[in-house]
C-alpha cells in the first residue's frame, strides 16, 4: 500500500506536505515557477477517481509563491437554499463550481464578508463572481436552462458586465 491510501476518504485524500518535502521529479512551469510531482503513484490514484482522464498532481515546495490558488471562490449553504427557494427548483452546489462552501447563518451574509479565515490562513474579498451558461450544465453532464434564467431573474447583475452575481472570489491574504 502507498502512504496516500491511508488518507482516502471516499473521493478525497489528504496529502500533508511534510510527507512530500524534497521528493518528487521538478517541474518548470512556462512562467518559471517551479514545482514537483507528487511521488508514490498518486497521480495515478487520481486518474483512476477521475475515471481514466490522465493527470499529473504537483506541489510547490513549502516557501515558494503559488500561482493559481487566487481566487478562492466561496458561496454559502444557506445562500443556494434561498436561491432554490425563490427560483422554485433545486440545484446542486456544483453547477456553481465553489472551492469552499460555508454554512452561514443567514443567506447571503458570505456576500458580506471582507476576511474569511481558514484554519492559519486569511482569505480577503477581491470581487463578486459574474456567473455564464457553465451554470446550466450539470456535474453529470446534463444540461437544463433553468439556472441562467433563474440566475438572471433574481440575482444582482454585475454593473460592468450586466451579467448576474453568485458567489464571492476571495485572494489568499496570509496563507495556512
Amino acid at each position: 500500500k502507498q502512504w496516500y491510501q491511508r488518507r482516502v476518504r471516499g473521493n478525497s485524500v489528504t496529502i500533508p506536505l511534510s510527507v512530500l518535502e524534497g521528493q518528487g521529479e521538478p517541474l518548470r512551469c512556462p512562467k518559471g515557477n517551479s514545482y514537483r510531482t507528487v511521488p508514490g503513484g498518486a497521480s495515478e490514484w487520481l486518474t483512476e477517481v477521475l475515471g481514466g482522464r490522465s493527470v499529473t498532481l504537483v506541489y510547490s515546495p513549502e516557501g515558494a509563491e503559488v500561482p493559481g490558488l487566487d481566487p478562492v471562490l466561496i458561496i454559502g449553504r444557506n445562500s443556494l437554499a434561498a436561491f432554490e427557494e425563490v427560483a422554485g427548483h433545486t440545484m446542486e452546489m456544483e453547477r456553481f463550481r465553489p472551492n469552499i462552501v460555508t454554512v452561514e447563518r443567514r443567506p447571503y451574509d458570505d456576500e458580506s464578508w471582507q476576511e474569511v479565515i481558514v484554519g492559519e490562513g486569511v482569505l480577503e474579498f477581491s470581487y463578486r463572481c459574474t456567473r455564464c451558461l457553465i451554470t446550466n450544465v450539470a456535474p453529470d453532464g446534463t444540461r437544463t436552462d433553468q439556472t441562467m434564467a433563474s440566475l438572471r431573474a433574481i440575482r444582482p447583475r454585475c454593473e460592468k458586465t450586466n451579467k448576474p452575481v453568485f458567489g464571492s472570489y476571495f485572494k489568499v491574504k496570509c496563507p495556512g
